[in-house]
């Protein structure tokens, strides 16, 4: 089962309260048909800090994972 933007919208109100400790954020921008890209824009000093794929990858794709199997990549938008 592919997961829905608003279903991602829900579990990630969590991961965005650890974002905002160091002062970013994050928005939800799309997701692919398939349900297997998120697409996002970081804000605040998520945007210029040197770790922001670590956290991509780490912080937002990985817990992810966990609730919605199908999610392949999230990758970063302008």
């Amino acid at each position: 089962m592919n997961p829905k933007l608003q279903s991602i919208a829900e579990y990630i109100s969590s991961i965005r309260s650890y974002l905002a400790i160091d002062g970013g954020d994050l928005e939800l921008v799309d997701l692919s048909p398939d349900g297997k890209r998120l697409y996002i824009r970081l804000l605040g000093s998520c945007q210029t800090c040197d770790l922001n794929s670590t956290t991509v990858r780490l912080g937002i794709l990985e817990p992810l994972r966990r609730y919605f199997p199908s999610l392949e990549a999230v990758e970063i938008v302008s």
